[in-house]
């Protein structure tokens, strides 16, 4: 069994948590992916999983060795790709995007990024906490006008305008709530005879039902304003007038070419 092996496994392990999962992503044994696991932790001389019956969670020093073990995996396979000029892209990329992101336009961006590369598959996840890319194993992910701290790259890819939908002759009318993550800090303590939510699609529908006001992005509203089922107004104090979205990604010299094929396709399709 070789050193690589063993690191690879542990990579895995420590990015699913799991050792049965692990085991299932990497086509071996449980018993075998144990073994390597506890292989690697006797030739260190440190734990690097703590385990229970129930859970498996990074030791101190597991953190620190996983860090620098997939900056080094994603270094030989950089070079695996570089020197296979007949190689194609192949594995998992894990994406993660906003609660906000439309979920049928994902879907279609999802759809043909897979019939362009029908050997990667995609693991979505849907969150709006700044992309943790060692502990969620994130490769790559959208966010909006908060991309992210330290250690992470955040392309912009587009600014859309925001406005301030409501039911036609309504715009004014402060007994409606004003709905939408970006009007957070207008949110009050929820009031009998009000409905109250943070999706952008959802607050959409519950202006157009006559349920509150919203603060949208624009291409959201045009179909619904054009047709006169709401009006727009002018945005409450506080509001940004447009919505980021960014492109983000660990700070890595190479990546996966899995990796940079999605960060290619997602800037050509998003990017304005």
């Amino acid at each position: 069994m070789s050193t690589l092996q063993t690191i690879e496994t542990f990579a895995e392990v420590a990015s699913q948590l799991s050792f049965a999962k692990a085991a299932r992503r990497l086509g071996l044994p449980p018993s075998t992916v144990t073994s390597r696991v506890r292989a690697l932790e006797d030739s260190l001389g440190v734990r690097l999983l703590e385990r229970t019956t129930r859970r498996v969670a990074l030791t101190p020093e597991g953190s620190v060795f996983l860090e620098r073990c997939r900056a080094g995996l994603a270094e030989i396979e950089a070079a695996r790709t570089l020197v296979s000029a007949t190689g194609s892209a192949e594995g998992t990329v894990r994406m993660s995007v906003p609660s906000a992101f439309p979920k049928a336009r994902l879907a279609g961006l999802c759809r043909r990024f897979l019939e362009l590369h029908p050997r990667v598959s995609l693991d979505v996840t849907v969150s709006d906490e700044p992309a943790d890319f060692l502990r969620d194993a994130v490769d790559v992910a959208l966010r909006g006008n908060r991309p992210g701290g330290s250690g992470v790259i955040a392309r912009l890819l587009s600014r859309t305008p925001v406005v301030l939908a409501a039911p036609p002759g309504r715009a004014g009318d402060h007994s409606l709530p004003i709905l939408g993550p970006l009007a957070r800090h207008l949110s009050s303590a929820p009031q009998p005879g009000r409905v109250y939510c943070h999706s952008l699609e959802l607050a959409h529908e519950l202006v157009l039902a006559g349920l509150a006001r919203a603060c949208l992005p624009e291409p959201l509203c045009t179909a619904s304003a054009a047709r006169g089922d709401l009006e727009l107004g002018p945005l409450p104090e506080g509001v940004p007038e447009s919505l980021a979205l960014y492109l983000v990604y660990q700070d890595r010299r190479h990546l996966p070419q899995r990796v940079r094929l999605l960060m290619d396709f997602l800037t050509g399709e998003l990017a304005a």
